[in-house]
């Protein structure tokens, strides 16, 4: 079984901000599979079973702040007894143009807070992860600053498509194995 975890913030303050475009990918996987979130008591997270490709995963987010998403998606783990050889990490990554999905496991945070919550509890950097593009800032702008900001309503077609496309990737992913997956997903851009 494989736990694939949505990073963001809660509540409708930072719903629609770059650094939650990893939540809102986990959003597209459970409507698109026809389920709903359910509180999984035992962790505090929001988790929801699905199918992808025959494979049974669990999908989450944390209900807590980026900084802190470890609290809960540890013990969730620990419940699923799901390994950093099972654990995919949906996340945004300033890194990567805009729009841009890249697949890789292990590595830095980066300075991603929510990353480094997550590589603390599990004891391992070593878990895949699906690097949403939002670019860089422009100009001077702090990065921190930029990623709790909305996207643009003008970028709301490309935002979409980045959720289409991260959905699709996730799904690549579980069913084709990192090796696979990253052959087709970084063949897109």
């Amino acid at each position: 079984m494989k736990l694939i975890v949505g990073l963001g913030n809660p509540g409708p303050k930072y719903e629609k901000t770059r650094h939650n475009i990893g939540a809102m990918v986990a959003d597209g996987l459970v409507a698109s599979a026809g389920e709903r979130w359910k509180l999984h008591k035992k962790s505090g997270a929001e988790a929801a079973p699905i199918t992808i490709a025959g494979h049974q995963v669990i999908v989450a987010r944390s209900r807590t702040y980026m900084n802190v998403t470890g609290r809960q998606i540890g013990p969730l783990a620990k419940f699923y007894s799901i390994g950093p050889d099972d654990l995919i990490v949906l996340h945004d990554e300033l890194d990567i143009d805009f729009g841009v999905v890249r697949l890789k496991r292990g590595g830095g945070e980066g300075g991603h807070n929510g990353l480094r919550s997550i590589s603390q509890t599990m004891g391992s950097r070593d878990y895949l992860r699906v690097r949403l593009g939002i670019g860089r800032p422009p100009g001077r702008q702090d990065p921190a600053d930029f990623v709790l900001k909305p996207f643009p309503s003008s970028a709301r077609a490309d935002v979409e498509l980045l959720v289409e496309n991260g959905i699709e990737a996730t799904e690549t992913l579980v069913a084709q194995g990192l090796d696979a997956a990253q052959n087709v997903v970084h063949a897109w851009s």
